[in-house]
């Protein structure tokens, strides 16, 4: 079902959870009609929730849709990271992820240190970069080309022989960029499931991230909270395991091409193994 747009879902539903990067804005500047789309749903007295699964928290996402993309902070209710997740697990111990490792556990970090300084903040002993030695892996970044995942491939093999866990705070594996697509922390993950190894992760399509999201609403009727992304595996797929329906944004995210055409779109559920409740052309009112 192809909606006119996003009027049409205000009389059936009061919470709207949202995808940022494809949806919401290009990481540059909000898309056309997208000021206007929040204006519509907050005088409807509708709420929206982003929720993106970028290894930054929630607040520093905030910050930057209000003075970097000028959207005025009374037109959503909060900004919910995988970041956010990720760094709740690691501060609480997580049983999921702490069960059967030292009280303590020797930790290194893959990735850019400088942009998750919270990481840094949580005492764990990240003293040592020796995977040898490693109980915990923590993956925020990629390699920056397949070749180079590859390598990285190679090096963590032994450590998903020894049953180390990763920890990966950004389930996407491509992450689109102003300088075109690259390679996100979600391609490290799901090379070291293909090892053997235990990748942990709490964004998008995983379950903990919605459970956040319904609990900051505080919706009293999951029926009435709708999800709204451009990317099947993560938004859609993680929408329906939910039980909240979805909706596709066909035009300006990452499948949109792909869905320019009926045949191409049919192919790309099929492959995907998963389809959306409803499309709707843009964020639009």
């Amino acid at each position: 079902m192809l909606l006119p747009g996003l009027r049409a879902l205000a009389d059936d539903f009061d919470d709207f959870v949202v995808d940022l990067w494809g949806v919401v804005h290009d990481g540059g500047e909000p898309f056309e009609g997208v000021l206007a789309a929040l204006e519509g749903l907050a005088a409807a007295g509708r709420r929206v929730l982003f929720v993106t699964n970028t290894s930054r928290l929630g607040r520093d996402v905030e910050a930057t849709l209000v003075s970097r993309l000028a959207i005025p902070r009374r037109l959503f209710q909060d900004v919910v990271s995988s970041g956010d997740l990720t760094r709740a697990a690691l501060a609480g111990r997580d049983p999921a992820l702490f069960d059967g490792l030292r009280s303590s556990p020797r930790c290194v970090h893959l990735g850019d240190a400088g942009y998750v300084p919270w990481l840094f903040e949580l005492g764990l002993d990240f003293a040592s970069e020796d995977l040898e030695a490693a109980d915990l892996l923590v993956a925020t970044g990629a390699p920056k080309d397949e070749p180079g995942l590859a390598e990285m491939r190679d090096l963590l093999t032994a450590s998903a022989r020894r049953g180390v866990p990763l920890l990966c705070t950004n389930p996407d594996r491509v992450i689109p960029s102003a300088g075109g697509a690259r390679l996100g922390p979600g391609a490290v993950a799901h090379a070291y499931a293909e090892l053997g190894g235990r990748a942990v992760l709490y964004g998008k399509p995983h379950p903990p991230i919605y459970a956040e999201a319904k609990r900051r609403l505080r919706s009293p009727e999951p029926r009435r909270v709708v999800a709204l992304g451009d990317l099947l595996a993560t938004d859609i797929r993680g929408a329906r395991a939910a039980g909240i329906a979805s909706v596709l944004v066909a035009k300006t995210g990452g499948h949109a091409a792909e869905l320019a055409d009926p045949v191409s779109a049919e192919a790309l559920f099929a492959r995907e193994g998963v389809r959306p409740d409803m499309m709707i052309e843009r964020f639009a009112w």
